[in-house]
């Protein structure tokens, strides 16, 4: 494993992480000050897109793997037959999602309750950019591929960082010197996308000269290809929206548009949790598929063992500190139009699977490389049925409501990361199948010994603003990654990060 590379990809990444975090802990109280119980539709907005993304990921999901492993096998014809081929398809996927798309800003207020405060034609304004937004990312994905292809994932974040700002600027002179409306945000993001499509396109044409789109390029049996493999991730996408992606869609139907929005702001902290998980986790997997692509084992489980240990030494602290601190924050952040009580219970409902997920998150991509993705997208499938099954029935005959909502998925979420996922993994891999229930065990460890380190924190020091909050969360994440680094990281880990900070001080 290329130590530097990672470090290199990991800082890019996890910069343009914080980057898009900041704004939205930034956006997310100044909307709903200016606009109550209407936040919630931009989450609404988002998830139709995630349905669109069911039948688009059937195509894409498989896209930087074929290209990948054909570019470092040295077949040009064939990576640019791919690289083609996934192009005008995408393209053709946007023509057609076009009509559905109008149909819904149309008909917006006949689908969904519109609270008093909002204005309908500014909530079908927003869902109409967000749904041009994905439109123009679909048809410009493929350019994406060039950084992940080279293992360099820090142009992918230069790119991202770069459209953020751009999302920033629509924004702060939007709601600066104009009056307050939803559809800014949608604007935004196509402000964002459009960027991030021209960094992706200049770096393609630096990484890949060889890489072309073409009418020749073009082939119906390519797309068929990986349709038919990608299909499954198209299954996953869909069991993954049953299990947690309709909550506020839900909320706002089965109970109302207060609800919608509480649910929605809920688990913008979760939300932020599992983005990084993805994040870090992404930064592996060019290493895990160009390893695959030449066929070394050894190396591919090299690079799995440590992404779950950075994974857990990274990921643990965010959720431990959810857990101590969680209620404090929200009070600070949101607690004047919103309960803040409320959305910690709500905030902890949702971080429950990833006390278990965080450290297998790598697992996922070992279905896509060994191409065994179908049993994986059965159980997803199966569990986000029994998901959304379960939810209507506990509103229909409880009083649970919101908790209902959001507590079920995490029940099916932690069933399937301690039965399936990583027996599933190792077999994909053919190791024993408790391969990697002990990084699961030690991501429990570490979470459980950081909430016991911040606890006195939380004890014994009355948190009632900002600076407080900020300076008891770096005292208490100094101790955190103290504890980390001597209980996940193995010896010759440790060594290597001491010999790194050694360097960076002065003689």
């Amino acid at each position: 494993m290329d130590k530097k590379r990672v470090a290199i990809n990991m800082t890019a990444q996890l910069l343009a992480f914080a980057v898009n975090m900041l704004l939205g802990f930034i956006l997310v109280p100044i909307i709903d000050s200016m606009i109550p119980n209407s936040y919630g539709f931009t989450d609404i907005a988002n998830k139709f897109v995630q349905a669109a993304q069911i039948v688009v990921s059937a195509l894409n999901t498989m896209a930087s793997r074929f290209i990948t492993i054909q570019i470092h096998r040295d077949d040009k014809e064939e990576a640019n037959q791919y690289f083609s081929s996934v192009f005008f398809a995408n393209v053709l996927m946007a023509v057609v999602f076009m009509v559905p798309a109008m149909f819904v800003v149309v008909y917006l207020g006949h689908i969904f309750q519109i609270p008093s405060e909002a204005s309908l034609p500014d909530i079908q304004m927003l869902f109409f950019f967000i749904f041009v937004n994905f439109l123009i990312s679909i048809t410009t994905s493929v350019f994406g591929v060039a950084p992940y292809s080279q293992d360099r994932l820090e142009l992918s974040s230069i790119a991202a960082i770069l459209g953020e700002v751009a999302r920033l600027t629509v924004l702060f002179v939007s709601y600066l010197f104009f009056r307050p409306y939803l559809w800014y945000v949608g604007c935004a993001s196509v402000a964002s996308t459009l960027i991030q499509a021209a960094a992706n396109l200049i770096f393609t044409r630096r990484l890949l000269p060889d890489m072309k789109v073409k009418r020749k390029y073009f082939r119906w049996a390519k797309v068929k290809e990986l349709v038919s493999l990608g299909a499954w991730n198209s299954v996953t996408r869909l069991g993954q929206l049953l299990l947690s992606g309709l909550d506020t869609s839900i909320a706002n139907i089965m109970i109302n548009a207060a609800a919608m929005t509480t649910v929605s702001i809920s688990s913008q902290v979760p939300t932020v949790i599992v983005n990084l998980m993805g994040t870090i986790a992404g930064v592996f997997n060019p290493q895990m598929t160009i390893a695959y692509a030449k066929e070394d084992k050894k190396q591919l489980l090299e690079i799995i063992g440590s992404a779950d240990r950075i994974m857990i030494f990274l990921i643990s602290i965010p959720i431990a500190f959810l857990i101590i601190f969680g209620k404090a924050f929200f009070t600070l952040w949101i607690g004047k139009t919103q309960n803040p009580d409320q959305l910690y219970v709500l905030a902890l409902l949702n971080i429950g699977t990833m006390c278990v997920s965080a450290s297998i998150q790598v697992l996922y991509h070992v279905f896509l490389i060994t191409k065994r993705v179908k049993l994986n997208s059965v159980v997803i499938l199966s569990c986000g049925i029994l998901t959304t099954t379960t939810v209507f029935v506990l509103l229909e005959t409880t009083s649970l409501g919101v908790y209902a909502i959001v507590g079920t998925s995490t029940v099916f979420g932690i069933l399937r990361n301690l039965v399936f996922t990583p027996i599933y993994a190792a077999r994909c891999l053919k190791v024993k199948w408790y391969t990697f229930y002990g990084d699961i065990i030690l991501g429990l460890i570490s979470i459980g010994a950081i909430c016991l380190t911040a606890f006195p924190f939380q004890l014994f020091i009355k948190i009632d603003g900002w600076f407080k909050l900020f300076g008891v969360g770096i005292a208490a994440g100094m101790l955190a990654l103290a504890v980390n680094f001597l209980i996940v990281l193995r010896r010759n880990e440790r060594k290597m990060v001491l010999d790194m900070v050694k360097k960076k001080l002065p003689h």
